[in-house]
């Protein structure tokens, strides 16, 4: 997947922990004019993709987003749970 966008935009780049590339629909892919742009498109996206990514024409990343923090938390409290588990028995 080319990160870069288009000489002068910006790309957005959405993806979910399941396989997006293969979904009929496939990932969230859109070139915006400009950065303030592509940055709304992502965080109006925010909540239907985990990882959420803008980049510009040289293919830097500028700016993430997404849901992924919530599934990182989730991901912590449940490697916490079963120590607190056998303690608490």
């Amino acid at each position: 997947m080319q990160t870069q966008a288009p000489k002068g935009q910006y790309r957005v780049i959405g993806l979910d922990p399941v396989d997006t590339l293969t979904w009929p629909s496939g990932p969230l892919w859109k070139d915006c004019e400009t950065f303030d742009e592509a940055r709304d498109l992502a965080d109006r996206n925010g909540d239907s993709y985990a990882w959420l990514y803008v980049y510009d024409d040289a293919g830097e990343l500028l700016y993430e987003g997404g849901c992924h923090a919530q599934f990182e938390r989730i991901q912590k409290l449940n490697q916490e749970a079963p120590g607190e588990n056998k303690t608490q028995r």
